[in-house]
């Protein structure tokens, strides 16, 4: 239901609109946003009544109505709303309103609309901003799809932080007198001229400026926060063809606010002035990949192309064709390419690689010939992967064999009748002696086999047989696989069924790149949900004060003795970033019982750290550099819907729309991993199954969150100086408790896999590892002492054995305040002893 759902577009009303009509609509749909708008009108002003009394009384959470007592069952009310018939509620309550509003706003918008639980959808980053096909976007379309509120509101906020930083940039860009932002270091004053965050902002801030050229820094920061909110609205019209077809038919009402922390006033400013514009813009709804585009994590590219495969093996394939559509193929034409995988595949008319993964012109870099073998060390084959690698940035590469080969057939033949292949006429015998070695194995394990079983056979050897020329024949690949930036990985496309199975990675990968490679397996290996693993409370003292903070927050929220507050100073610093789902609908400020403002609440769909460079990462990087909190806290949900839409992607369900692609891919990976975990262990029912498919799901989402998010300089700097922890925690469903699973069990070799790939990757993406023999291990990096240059950072004291072990089983020496010295010197002691190991192997 929810992938048909997501799929589906809403009708488009044939409407005119004019210049003083309304644009779109029908009078019960207005007469139902007029009373939304009103209620939500009604909930403010007794928010500001409630403000006003407790600020002038002092009292700790004002009168009951106010506060909400009674709302303590609301998570359960929606729990109930999800075990009807196809998980429809058993008693139906549309939310009134999906609100996109500030991290940094104060107070979250249940509170300043007076509003229960189950009546906003909130979705928040820095900047209330967004670009196209973001996960802003996708978490929009997934709450419309699914809930269809009448109302999308756009809540900007005065005195907006990151606006402020946008127009002070621009003064200072045009020369212009500048006020200094207050508790920003020249640094990081430095660092917002690259944030992609406030050049999403600068716009808004020019604007301002040209309307009042000669107003004060507080009155163009104000008029420049109203139109970035018009910004916002003008591009979900432009970018989700969902947002401007209910606008269109008038299914759906587009306005924007304004909220004052201080007054705790909201001033509904009505609908876009171009509204009535927007009803022709009919945006597709759909993206092509270009070379504008990030890069695809290797396993998130993964993940796409087993649920596309598995689209095409249930017969839901084939929705991902270009057509019709003359601005996609516009970009497809002239924007360059991008792909998010490399497939080497076979030459056989039965195995069309697109087809088989419903891939569209753009995602996959294909490479075929007869037997999916790499026949030399150089050659088209291996330079052709080499230009995907090294210039289209792709970190995935796989090699497709498949059921029927009638080259493997070939080979397999031959060795029986024991031919000389180099006596054949033409080329062919060269192919096949490319395929003998997989073929003699073969029939040595199977000798008395049939011949389709030693077919069988010999094609999984072939493939990893092709895996292991690849790695030999490339320096380039080679040294991509050895620091774990670049994923090889084998597949056997059966030709009958259409399925693919997926052999991974080739099964002696350490071994044939000379080292141990860390991130490998943490995913290959089985995870445990039981954790066990220290740090829960943190390690600093800063960060143990701000955890126990949340977690004695929490048990208020749990037993029924929390309260509304009103907001902080506008200049307190918050001590916690938190990165929750937009899906579930408690107020997180509520959830942890905290002062609005003692903490920044970005929500997004899954809670997805999302792709560098796009609104919600670069929100959380300005946040981290901004107030450096000593906390970081990525928050799940036990039960969120969109953890079932991506195991539902994994099973073959429809495509949905491209934004919401964009948090399905990122969840997908887990919820692959999970699924590959569950078909491993020994479940009784397969209701045992599915719950263990689910928990394993929202766990390794959390900690795929936390991997991306380590990937930041930002971040990452932040962590190695000991000035930030991130740390991960799971809501449950139904009662709102949270259990904190504390920070990833692999963070230390997730920081210097990397510092590893920065350092190799310094001087550009042609950069190569060298080799005298095969299986030399790890190399030096310079040519002088063999060792990582750290870069500079405050240095590091005394530190205490790691409760963490990293996945080579090294004692890990993590001080209480670490430098990114100590990660570099941790990766100088692993080179010095694999160079010791391959002495001894001499």
């Amino acid at each position: 239901g929810s992938a048909q759902k997501m799929h589906a577009p809403p009708s488009v009303a044939s409407t005119s609109g004019g210049s003083g009509d309304f644009c779109g609509g029908n009078g019960a749909d207005d007469a139902l946003q007029d009373e939304v708008l009103f209620e939500l009108l009604e909930g403010n002003r007794k928010y500001v009544r409630w403000l006003r009394d407790h600020r002038q009384s002092g009292d700790g959470g004002g009168d009951a109505e106010a506060r909400g007592d009674g709302m303590c069952d609301y998570l359960q009310q929606i729990e109930e709303d999800k075990i009807g018939k196809n998980r429809a509620p058993l008693r139906p309550v549309q939310p009134k309103a999906l609100v996109i509003s500030c991290s940094r706003s104060f107070s979250p918008m249940d509170h300043v609309f007076s509003a229960d639980a189950r009546a906003l959808i909130s979705i928040r980053v820095c900047g209330y901003t967004c670009t196209g096909a973001d996960s802003v976007i996708g978490s929009v379309e997934f709450a419309l799809a699914e809930q269809a509120p009448p109302v999308l509101m756009v809540v900007g906020n005065a005195r907006n932080d990151v606006v402020a930083a946008a127009v002070a940039l621009v003064l200072q860009r045009r020369q212009c007198a500048s006020p200094t932002l207050k508790q920003v270091s020249n640094g990081f004053l430095k660092e917002l001229k690259n944030s992609s965050l406030i050049k999403l902002l600068e716009d808004a801030a020019e604007d301002a400026l040209q309307q009042q050229p000669d107003g004060t820094f507080d009155e163009i920061v104000d008029l420049a926060c109203r139109m970035n909110v018009w910004r916002t609205i003008e591009t979900l019209h432009k970018h989700s063809q969902i947002v401007c077809a209910a606008a269109a038919e008038g299914s759906l009402r587009v306005v924007g606010a304004y909220f004052d922390a201080q007054t705790g006033g909201v001033l509904i400013m009505g609908e876009h002035p171009s509204a009535c514009e927007f009803t022709a813009l009919n945006p597709s709804g759909d993206v092509v990949r270009t070379a504008g585009d990030q890069p695809v994590p290797a396993e998130e590219a993964h993940a796409m192309l087993v649920s596309g495969n598995n689209r095409y093996a249930n017969g839901k394939g084939g929705l991902t064709v270009v057509q019709g559509d003359d601005r996609l193929l516009k970009q497809l034409s002239e924007g360059g390419q991008n792909p998010v995988s490399i497939v080497m595949g076979c030459a056989d008319s039965r195995a069309p690689i697109e087809i088989l993964f419903d891939m569209r012109p753009g995602d996959l870099f294909v490479l075929r010939n007869a037997g999916n073998t790499c026949p030399h060390n150089q050659g088209s084959l291996l330079g052709s992967a080499e230009y995907s690698v090294t210039r289209l940035h792709t970190k995935l590469l796989v090699v497709a064999g498949h059921t029927k080969c009638g080259a493997v057939t070939a080979a397999i033949q031959a060795v029986r009748k024991n031919k000389d292949l180099l006596s054949m006429s033409g080329s062919i015998g060269e192919l096949l002696i490319d395929i003998v070695a997989a073929a003699k194995r073969a029939i040595d394990e199977l000798p008395d086999s049939s011949l389709a079983e030693q077919v069988k056979l010999a094609t999984r050897y072939n493939v990893f047989n092709t895996i292991r020329k690849i790695i030999q024949g490339s320096d380039i690949i080679y040294t991509g696989v050895k620091v774990e930036e670049l994923q090889l990985i084998g597949a056997v496309y059966n030709i009958f069924s259409g399925e693919i199975e997926w052999l991974g990675e080739h099964p002696e990968i350490e071994k044939l790149c000379g080292r141990e490679m860390p991130m490998h397996r943490w995913n290959s290996t089985p995870y445990n949900t039981v954790q066990s693993w220290d740090n829960k409370s943190g390690r600093s003292a800063r960060a143990v004060n701000a955890i126990r903070m949340m977690e004695d927050g929490n048990t208020r929220f749990v037993t029924g003795r929390w309260h509304y507050k009103s907001p902080t100073g506008l200049d307190v610093t918050p001590s916690v970033i938190v990165l929750g789902g937009s899906e579930y609908r408690v107020p997180i400020e509520d959830l942890f019982d905290v002062d609005p403002g003692r903490i920044i609440v970005q929500r997004v769909l899954g809670s997805v750290a999302g792709m560098q460079e796009r609104v919600a990462f670069s929100s959380i990087e300005y946040s981290v550099a901004r107030w450096s909190p000593p906390v970081l806290l990525v928050l799940v949900e036990s039960a969120s819907p969109i953890i079932e839409a991506a195991l539902q992607q994994m099973r073959g369900q429809l495509l949905p729309r491209a934004p919401i692609r964009v948090v399905l891919n990122h969840v997908m990976v887990s919820a692959l991993r999970a699924t590959q975990e569950a078909e491993r262990d020994e479940v009784s029912t397969s209701a045992g199954k599915e719950l263990l498919v689910k928990q394993l799901a929202t766990e390794l989402n959390c900690f795929y969150s936390m991997e991306l998010l380590l990937r930041s300089a930002t971040i990452r700097d932040k962590v190695l100086a000991g000035e930030l922890e991130l740390h991960g925690a799971i809501m449950e469903s139904g009662t709102g408790k949270v259990s904190f699973l504390g920070e990833h069990p692999r963070q230390v070799d997730i920081i210097n896999t990397v510092l590893l790939q920065r350092s190799i990757y310094k001087d550009g993406p042609m950069a190569t590892l060298p080799r005298e023999v095969w299986d030399n291990p790890f190399q030096p990096l310079d040519k002088e002492g063999g060792s990582v240059a750290a870069p500079s950072s405050p240095s590091s004291t005394a530190g205490t054995k790691a409760a963490n072990p990293s996945s080579q089983g090294l004692e890990v020496n993590v001080p209480e305040t670490p430098s990114t010295a100590v990660a570099v010197n941790e990766i100088n002691e692993r080179l010095r002893q694999e160079r010791q190991s391959l002495a001894g192997r001499k």
